[in-house]
């Protein structure tokens, strides 16, 4: 069933018109059936494989076919324009479960099949669009950072562990190193060099994101992209160091019953953590997406501004784009290039490749953690750490899967999960963008990011465009549609969407003890988001685009020509909606799981971090922000975990 649901997405197709051998170059001739096998098999939840295996199931059975698309035949044996014509009832359903279905086959097969070469290192459709690929290894070596190799079961005994190593986990790690502490670090993910980045979007996807990039909520709207290697998020992210604003700060005090973050203490975080990773806009460099997204501003006299990154001698070559797999020259300042190698140097241990099952209590105090670490053999090894504190920093992911597998039974854990959910609109323009080159982001627009009075909206950024975006986010309007707008990249530039979500989902955990995530847009998010969409469509008319379109399924395309084009446009997004798979969102940036407050009936963690329910057990990452930052939430990350590092130290 998955081999005919790849040859349906992605026939081989005989067009005179074909130079590069795209159309020709179907799902079979690339293996794409094999490498979408080897992604269901590399799902870490084994819930998610047995809903896809249910999915192709469903498929394979004539009676379930009769009842959901009115054939009685297996999938595999319908003539092609049938297969095509189930996957396209499936997309444009009127019931979310269809469409659910199909955008999972559709994100699998997609980046399947454009994820990785083909042949000899490189791939029809890349060489249509003019994509590159990966690129030669740079001359000079970014070493990983010194790390501990375990070879068997293990007992370790320190001051205070730290359960992840990015933006929150890394500070605390490198803040209490230098303050004289004993401290171990565990981490998930791998502990990758330079010559670990190896650029191929598949290969990289699998090894620095969070289960390999492939968790997404429950309903199957909104992939999520959490960095999980050692330096976390900050390895992989876009450079965006905004401090946390004013309003947001007097909000979030407000509403958790804190004297935090107005603080002249938390000012102090933030400047010291910004002074560090070195923020700055020397290097701020506007690529052609970002000169795209500038210009468009300025034409309808909307703010734009220069992005604050956390880069050194960042020289905005081509290879800049592809910072989203690791930064192969070392110019981005992450947790891994700072303060874990503070940490190290300064007598930290580092150990990659740990799994955290819980965290140890004893007569109500953390005394350590219990996980397993993944050899080199292949051999899974036993560690416990002992220690006096603990601290989790896995991400608003799986911080709150860790406290409730370590038996904490606040009601408030995994409540209140934002996910700042992020779109985009397309703009086809007669320049070439190659919008996987130059600086991550260099620009954004802040002009629509209170429509509600109260600090709530929609911020414009920049984002690099490979191959596994166009894969996972266009719309699908057919087979041959897709390829033929996959081979524009080259050409394209996106007005990507930052939404700050003002309701809340939740992170739940299963039996086997994965998180499972529940969200969806409220009215009220939706409402920001279609105003999102339509100014985005707006910028990109007037900086040039001669064809819109929409993330939605179907596309809604227009021509930014002629009185009414845009009225048009939007009546075409609002028929579709926004919401349950109709249009493609991800997340990059999850906040707000296991929040601070003064109150333990609504909240998880005390003002210095420490859990209200375990003594020695504090929340160090974005789970703790009482509600979303609204702006890339590094720094702010960053800030609390330094002030959470100073308040141990402070109390030892």
């Amino acid at each position: 069933m998955l081999a005919a649901v790849c040859d349906t997405l992605l026939p081989a197709i005989h067009r005179d018109d074909d130079p590069h051998g795209v159309f020709a170059c179907g799902a079979e001739v690339a293996g794409t059936a094999l490498r979408a096998e080897e992604l269901i098999t590399s799902l870490s939840d084994p819930f998610d494989r047995e809903r896809l295996t249910l999915l192709l199931s469903t498929l394979g059975s004539p009676a379930a076919n009769l009842l959901l698309m009115g054939r009685l035949l297996r999938f595999d044996a319908m003539t092609y324009d049938q297969r095509e014509a189930v996957l396209r009832g499936w997309a444009h359903s009127s019931i979310p479960l269809k469409r659910m279905g199909f955008q999972a086959l559709k994100r699998l097969v997609h980046v399947a099949y454009c994820c990785w070469p083909v042949a000899e290192g490189g791939h029809p459709l890349w060489q249509a669009a003019g994509y590159p690929g990966p690129l030669p290894q740079p001359d000079q070596v970014v070493d990983p950072v010194p790390a501990v190799t375990i070879d068997a079961d293990t007992i370790i005994e320190c001051d205070v562990v730290v359960v992840g190593s990015g933006a929150g986990g890394g500070v605390v790690a490198g803040t209490l190193a230098k303050a004289g502490r004993s401290v171990v670090v565990l981490e998930k993910g791998p502990n990758p060099g330079s010559g670990d980045m190896t650029q191929c979007e598949g290969d990289m996807l699998q090894a620095l994101y969070l289960d390999g990039g492939t968790i997404m909520t429950q309903s199957g709207s909104l992939p999520i992209l959490a960095g999980s290697c050692v330096g976390g998020g900050t390895v992989v992210n876009y450079t965006a160091s905004f401090p946390l604003p004013e309003r947001t700060r007097a909000e979030w005090d407000n509403r958790s019953g804190l004297s935090l973050f107005q603080s002249a203490r938390f000012a102090q975080s933030l400047a010291t953590v910004s002074e560090r990773v070195n923020v700055t806009t020397r290097w701020s460099t506007p690529s052609a997406r970002d000169a795209i997204l500038e210009r468009g501003c300025n034409a309808l006299g909307w703010h734009v501004g220069e992005m604050p990154r956390n880069v050194t001698d960042c020289r905005g070559e081509i290879e800049c784009g592809y910072c989203a797999y690791g930064c192969r020259h070392g110019a981005k300042n992450s947790t891994a290039r700072t303060y874990l190698t503070d940490a190290v140097r300064d007598g930290a241990r580092i150990i990659a490749h740990c799994d955290v099952e819980r965290v140890l209590i004893e007569g109500g105090r953390a005394a350590g953690v219990v996980g397993t670490v993944l050899a080199a053999d292949g051999r899974r090894h036993l560690v416990t750490v002992r220690s006096r504190v603990v601290v989790a920093a896995a991400g608003a992911i799986y911080t709150p899967v860790v406290l409730r597998r370590s038996g904490l039974h606040n009601p408030n854990i995994g409540r209140g999960l934002r996910l700042h959910p992020a779109s985009g609109v397309v703009g086809t323009f007669d320049e070439r963008v190659e919008p996987w080159s130059g600086v991550m982001q260099a620009r954004y627009s802040d002009q629509f990011v209170d429509l509600d009075g109260e600090g709530y909206g929609v911020k414009f950024e920049t984002a690099p465009v490979h191959f596994a975006l166009a894969a996972s986010a266009f719309g699908w309007d057919g087979a041959r549609r897709f390829r033929e707008d996959a081979a524009q990249l080259g050409n394209l530039s996106v007005a990507g969407l930052l939404v700050r979500d003002r309701d809340p989902g939740r992170v739940d955990v299963s039996r086997s003890g994965h998180p499972r995530v529940h969200y969806e847009l409220s009215r009220r998010d939706v409402a920001h988001v279609r105003e999102g969409v339509q100014h985005g469509a707006e910028l990109l008319a007037a900086a040039g685009a001669r064809e819109i379109r929409s993330l939605h399924t179907p596309t809604v395309r227009a021509e930014p020509a002629g009185a009414g084009w845009l009225e048009r446009f939007t009546a075409g997004i609002d028929a579709l909606g926004f919401t349950h798979c109709r249009m493609s969102y991800i997340t990059f940036h999850q906040m707000a799981s296991a929040a601070m407050g003064s109150d333990p009936s609504s909240s998880v963690a005390s003002e210095t971090g420490e859990t209200h329910e375990v003594q020695g057990l504090y929340v160090a990452d974005a789970s703790a922000f009482p509600t979303s930052s609204g702006v890339n939430p590094m720094i702010t990350i960053m800030a609390i975990a330094d002030h959470v590092a100073r308040a141990i130290d402070e109390a030892w």
